[in-house]
């Protein structure tokens, strides 16, 4: 949504702004919601909302999202009621949490291949270079890879390596702690990729804060992405520099960054 749509809807009347919301795909408003969730809609929907640090308090694995401000505000004892997932990104009516770190192999490599190479996968859709900037079906378009690509042999690449990857992450716990994250990490989809390459300085500026320098986006890195170009490639894209490139399958061995729903 434009500076100049996001204008017109603050003028239109409620009915109006509700139909309006709802196309842009916020089915929860309706014309009972209240005021000041049409203006933090509307800002939804033209831009970046926020960036909270997506947390589960311990004792209950219940899920919280804070502000830098609010965190700072916590004592060091309540700090660590808390373990911290990732951060959650609200930007142009999409929302999802970005892992703490990128994924690991067992032998502590960070570089997967996406497998399935020449595999049609039923209902998974190709993309080409414009369909691919609206796609935001990582969680749906992860299981579809993993179900159909797991434990099979496919010229030496076995399973969906980078999917797989991207499923099996969990935010770090303590055995103390008694709880294990259960967020529903997948391989983000070319459009969830996009929105993290386009606010990349303010989701480094707070990784930096929560965690360190190791947990930021902008490096000479180039990550898979769920989104296929063909059935023998996927879109690849470098978060630095905004390059997009589709690569083969069972060739390339790239970065994975798990995200996932709230």
């Amino acid at each position: 949504m434009t500076n100049e749509q996001s204008a017109t809807l603050l003028r239109l009347n409620k009915q109006a702004q509700v139909a309006a919301l709802n196309a842009v795909g916020f089915s929860d408003i309706t014309e009972n919601s209240r005021a000041s969730e049409f203006g933090q809609r509307i800002k939804w929907a033209a831009g970046l909302l926020d960036l909270n640090l997506a947390c589960n308090r311990i004792s209950d694995n219940s899920k919280w999202y804070f502000t830098r401000e609010e965190w700072d505000s916590l004592t060091v004892t309540n700090k660590q009621l808390f373990i911290k997932r990732g951060l959650r990104i609200r930007a142009h009516g999409h929302s999802f949490v970005i892992s703490a770190q990128e994924c690991y192999n067992a032998d502590m490599t960070t570089t997967f291949y996406w497998g399935g190479q020449g595999k049609a996968i039923d209902g998974l859709n190709q993309k080409g270079l414009g369909a691919m900037y609206g796609c935001f079906t990582g969680e749906e378009d992860t299981d579809l890879i993993i179900a159909t690509l797991k434990d099979q042999n496919n010229s030496g690449v076995i399973g969906a390596p980078a999917a797989e990857a991207a499923r099996a992450y969990r935010a770090y716990t303590l055995e103390s702690d008694g709880i294990e994250d259960e967020s529903n990490w997948f391989l983000p989809s070319s459009g969830q990729m996009l929105l993290m390459y386009r606010y990349r300085d303010k989701i480094n500026e707070m990784m930096r804060t929560f965690w360190s320098s190791d947990s930021m986006l902008m490096t000479d890195k180039y990550y898979w992405s769920s989104t296929i170009w063909d059935t023998n490639s996927a879109w690849a894209f470098e978060l630095n520099t905004g390059r997009i490139t589709n690569q083969n399958k069972n060739s390339a061995l790239l970065h994975v960054r798990a995200v996932a729903s709230e």
